[in-house]
């Protein structure tokens, strides 16, 4: 039970223009290649775990991408000599093990692609090895001692998507009940409650979940007590933050409470969505935010049109549930390789670890295939992306994502 529930769940700050920090390791870079690490989720230890979850070969896809970068010249010169790394998202020692393979057995200049939770740490802040992707967090990147860059969301970026769920009135109806883990206490404290009050939702009540990290069956009855104070309250809407959206829909599932959920990270339920057996019913009328990209936009369906020539994958925009999601090992790969390759481009001929920290900001601006040209913010090392809203539909169980964004751009949460 313990891993079958940890693997649902998954699925100082660098100066810009200080020197390399002490400990880094440039000796990846030669006058024509770039020894690059590749992180993904290993989803046969997934599937081993009992959760139904297929997104395609991960390195084939980003193979494919690297070898069209390589054929067309590379960066400035080099071409990517990439190290592929399958990450078991059960526990954190498998994790550990994989940064210790890439930075001290492979040594790597860079990491690109999947990291769960605090995982970054291991490269950024233990091995001063620079990494693109994972979820910046305000506490973590204060303790990064090697340049990070990410699309995912940030921290303020929670504020956006509240405001999102606000404005398209999700809150209107009755009370609304807050619930977060305490690790992430801060965001509840210092994002998400003043969102709250400036959209004038003053009927809340927040339950911040103690139960020790991996001890799921004291986070399993923790929860079930939130659950039925809750519904004691009259709490209507359910504002799920963080990792919690899964274990708040599996208790719910255990009961005849039915409230709302609004969920701040969409990728998180699809955990939910695609275990087998689980109640779909409590997932009526749910909404969930997330910045976002255009599936049909031009240069990210030639690349993941490469992708689908390679693998023989068939790209569908949303699989029903239980069926392979082949699009997403192909767009992580075509927006981080391209990600990585704008930013190596931008740090010049010499290519070190200092000058990849200015990068962000010497570019101003990235393209990335699904995005268009995107701002950087030197602040918390991500790039503005428009928030979108999805929305559950019951006759396909999948979330739909609206065709607009709400209008919110990450660029103005920070």
């Amino acid at each position: 039970m313990r891993r079958l529930l940890t693997a649902i769940v998954v699925v100082g700050l660098l100066a810009v223009g200080a020197g390399a920090p002490a400990g880094a390791d440039d000796s990846a870079v030669t006058k024509d290649k770039i020894k690059l690490g590749v992180s993904y989720v290993d989803l046969a230890a997934v599937r081993a775990a009992g959760i139904n979850r297929d997104h395609g070969d991960y390195e084939k896809a980003y193979q494919t991408v690297i070898d069209d970068l390589n054929a067309k010249g590379g960066i400035n010169g080099r071409k990517i000599d990439p190290v592929y790394a399958a990450v078991d998202p059960i526990g954190t020692d498998p994790a550990q093990q994989v940064c210790v393979k890439l930075t001290e057995d492979e040594k790597v200049f860079a990491v690109i692609g999947q990291f769960q939770g605090d995982a970054p740490l291991c490269y950024v802040e233990q091995h001063k090895t620079p990494i693109v992707g994972g979820t910046i967090t305000t506490e973590n990147l204060q303790r990064a001692k090697a340049p990070w860059y990410s699309l995912e969301t940030s921290d303020p970026d929670i504020g956006l998507i509240v405001d999102a769920l606000a404005k398209d009135g999700v809150f209107k109806k009755g009370k609304v009940g807050v619930v977060d883990v305490a690790q992430e206490k801060s965001v509840v404290d210092n994002i998400v409650m003043p969102a709250l009050k400036k959209n004038k939702v003053s009927s809340t009540e927040v339950a911040i979940l103690n139960a020790p990290q991996g001890d799921i069956p004291a986070g399993q009855a923790e929860m079930d007590t939130v659950l039925e104070r809750f519904k004691s309250d009259g709490v209507k809407t359910i504002l799920a933050v963080g990792g919690t959206p899964v274990l708040t829909a599996q208790r719910l599932a255990k009961t005849d409470y039915r409230p709302r959920l609004a969920i701040t990270n969409q990728s998180v339920i699809s955990a939910y969505l695609n275990t087998a057996g689980s109640d779909k019913t409590v997932l009526k009328d749910a909404i969930a935010g997330n910045p976002s990209y255009a599936y049909n936009d031009p240069t990210l369906s030639k690349c993941r049109e490469k992708v689908a020539a390679a693998t023989n994958e068939t790209m569908v925009e949303t699989p029903a549930p239980g069926q392979p999601s082949y699009r997403t090992s192909a767009e992580v790969a075509c927006r981080y390789v391209t990600l990585f390759t704008a930013l190596a481009k931008a740090a010049g001929k010499n290519l070190t670890t200092a000058s990849f920290g200015k990068a962000g900001q010497k570019a101003g601006s990235v393209d990335v295939p699904g995005s268009g040209t995107i701002a950087y913010n030197p602040k918390t090392h991500t790039f503005a992306q428009p928030v979108f809203l999805a929305r559950y539909n019951p006759t396909t169980q999948t979330f739909v994502t609206d065709a607009q964004p709400t209008g919110a751009n990450t660029s103005a949460a920070k």
